[in-house]
């Protein structure tokens, strides 16, 4: 812990002259609210929390921490499962207040600060009929979601959301505002399309749109005794799925019952849509049939209410290649004994055009056809944490009976450095290397770290 006084400290007070936007402590009205994030479970208490307006700030703020030795967290939506926006005492530059969004329907590209969320995404491009890749939440936050990768319900048309992003603003370690594209600190913009926060602060994302007015799908669920055959059913229907239509299959609590669910989202034209949906339904009729056409806004936050704000969360993650009868068995068996009735487990699948893209096209490097295990502890009772951390564990290591490995990196945890360096596979030396180049010092570290090549 540094020795600066937040209230008493001419640094301090510098800062809050240096820039134009709102610096929090321990002792203002606002700051318990801003220091939390969407897991409940984390309960950090940074130093000072910047809430930047503009890239100056953004820029002054790196500047102050670089000069007093302080640690730098940074939040964006702040919906990542461990919670490494939030640091015991450092300083934490809050993008959250960024919200600037502007479309180009000529261009049909968006440029948007990195505070937006999804759900504030999607509200402005559909007014044009325009979409990208976004994720399944709604609140979950643009910036986290794109550096890490971005799966989504377009990703089998489109590609993740990295694979969309055209351009970025960036602000390294040393305070330098860098353009990154393509064509502009290319081996920059390689590395922030999956590298997570590792390289500098992003401070707007400008993205490719497509055409899209409503789609295909919503969400069936039947009672978990049929969820054998309906996870057999999924896994049939997701192997030689379109690229148009992406999956996620769930067991679930709802109001006290045990369910099995199917979500879909179908961007293709109708006729299709309707047709492959269509092939996941069971010959009896489900509990709840919440499908149809629906505006891509209203399907991209139909499952919001699965992850609310301020549960205690714990997620483990590993990738199946193949779902057999034996993997699927276990996953039914292994999800009766949840420890909540909050706790989920989704099998999510990456297909398409996500997994077309070569290895080391961009940092991203998961590049093949898999399922996702999503093991989701959920609980409001501190007391139950290690219950429900453990059952996780379990789970996941039952899982690598069957194969399962890797993770998404914007599924892990705490998992250590092993983890994030299977999550990057064959990437994990150029990005060391980049890292070592754009922040030798590491000091972006409150995140997936990638400790710089010595």
């Amino acid at each position: 812990m540094n020795s600066i006084d937040i209230n008493n400290n001419n640094e301090i007070r510098s800062l809050r002259t240096a820039v134009a936007c709102p610096v929090l402590s321990a002792e203002d009205a606002d700051y318990e609210t801003a220091r939390r994030v969407w897991n409940g479970m984390i309960d950090r208490r940074p130093l000072a929390i910047v809430r930047c307006l503009s890239v100056s700030d953004v820029t002054e703020a790196i500047r102050f921490a670089r000069a007093n030795d302080l640690p730098i967290c940074v939040r964006g939506g702040g919906h990542s499962v461990s919670g490494k926006a939030v640091a015991d005492g450092a300083l934490m530059i809050d993008l959250s207040l960024m919200k600037g969004m502007q479309v180009d329907r000529t261009r049909r590209t968006v440029v948007v600060e990195a505070g937006v969320t999804w759900g504030e995404f999607d509200r402005e491009t559909v007014k044009y009929g325009l979409a990208s890749t976004g994720g399944v939440i709604s609140s979950t936050g643009v910036a986290g979601l794109t550096l890490g990768g971005g799966i989504g319900w377009l990703m089998g048309k489109h590609g993740l959301a990295c694979d969309n992003l055209i351009s970025a603003d960036l602000v390294t370690a040393d305070g330098e505002h860098l353009p990154v594209s393509a064509t502009s600190n290319p081996d920059l913009f390689w590395a922030i399309r999956g590298g997570g926060g590792n390289f500098g602060i992003v401070t707007a994302f400008e993205f490719r749109l497509h055409p899209l007015n409503s789609v295909q799908g919503g969400v069936l669920l039947y009672p978990r005794n049929r969820a054998i055959e309906l996870l057999c059913r999924y896994r049939d229907v997701t192997a030689s799925a379109p690229d148009e239509l992406t999956a996620y299959a769930a067991l679930m609590t709802g109001h006290g019952a045990a369910l099995a669910a199917v979500a879909m989202c179908h961007s293709g034209s109708g006729a299709d849509a309707v047709r492959d949906n269509r092939q996941f339904r069971l010959a009896d009729a489900p509990i709840a049939d919440m499908t149809g056409e629906k505006r891509y806004s209203e399907l991209q936050s139909m499952l919001d209410f699965t992850a609310p704000a301020g549960l205690h969360y714990y997620f483990k993650c590993p990738f199946l290649c193949e779902l057999t009868d034996q993997a699927l068995g276990a996953i039914v068996e292994y999800s009766e004994s949840a420890p909540t009735e909050q706790t989920q487990v989704v099998l999510e699948h990456m297909h398409g055009a996500a997994s077309r893209v070569a290895p080391t096209e961009t940092a991203f490097g998961l590049r093949r056809v898999h399922y996702s295990i999503n093991i989701m502890p959920a609980w409001s009772d501190p007391a139950l944490a290690e219950t429900c951390i453990e059952w996780a564990r379990g789970f996941a290591a039952e899982m690598e009976k069957f194969g399962a490995s890797d993770s998404y990196v914007n599924y892990l945890g705490d998992e250590g450095g092993d983890a994030v360096r299977a999550s990057y596979g064959v990437n994990y030396d150029r990005l060391s290397r980049l890292k070592a180049h754009y922040d030798p010092e590491n000091v972006f570290r409150f995140n997936q770290n990638i400790p710089p090549a010595k």
